[in-house]
């Protein structure tokens, strides 16, 4: 894996080889249950959501539904997922590759961050140092750069997921990110569950865990 790829895996609070291939082994089960470090604390403007991202995690958060779903719930949800897509006879027969898979996630953090229309010249520029402060390499800058420079496409962002797990693990990261109140960031989560075939009571339960816990944290 690219020096810049593993640099960013490490803000994304990530650890592993890009050896793994099977769902258990995935993306998912390789991120420390700490935080999404330096890159979500320069994106999410939420004030809840960086909260919880920094309390629980990607690990918490996507491997198994971690505190969050919990275990057999999150089986559900995956079941209902594979159900959406049962038109496709080869959905779920595949595992991204870690590296598409990562840089999937900080896209969708990116979007997340933007959903709201508000990424200015000056966050750009504040991203930017921090990323270079941070010594991630150019060509990990620019993939985050470009992510901000393209127009919020849900559709795009979910046609390489693969399976059921790698579905829920972006609208999760995508939901905690946001904040679902705001109507803007509240259209473009619609679109991207849509774009998944997220089923609407699966929707409902993840963000109604999601509400609960950023409620927790305010108390």
């Amino acid at each position: 894996m690219s020096g810049w790829l593993n640099q960013l895996q490490s803000m994304l609070g990530q650890k592993g080889s890009a050896s793994s291939s099977s769902g258990d082994q995935g993306l998912s089960k390789l991120l420390v249950p700490g935080a999404l470090g330096g890159l979500a604390g320069l994106l999410v403007a939420n004030k809840s959501s960086r909260k919880l991202l920094a309390k629980y995690g990607t690990g918490a958060l996507l491997a198994g539904g971690g505190a969050v779903a919990g275990t057999v719930l999150w089986n559900k949800y995956k079941d209902k997922v594979r159900t959406a897509h049962r038109d496709e006879p080869h959905y779920g027969e595949h595992t991204s590759p870690l590296d598409l898979r990562t840089e999937r996630l900080i896209r969708a953090l990116v979007f997340a961050a933007k959903s709201d229309g508000h990424i200015d010249d000056k966050e750009r520029e504040a991203i930017e140092q921090q990323l270079r402060e941070g010594g991630v390499e150019q060509q990990g800058r620019a993939l985050v750069a470009q992510a901000i420079e393209q127009p919020l496409d849900p559709q795009r962002l979910a046609q390489s997921v693969q399976n059921e797990e790698e579905a829920l693990e972006l609208y999760f990261l995508s939901c905690a990110a946001i904040d679902i109140d705001h109507f803007m960031e509240r259209s473009y989560l619609n679109a991207l569950g849509d774009a998944l075939k997220i089923p609407q009571d699966v929707r409902d339960g993840i963000e109604q865990d999601i509400r609960e816990q950023k409620l927790a944290l305010q108390g």
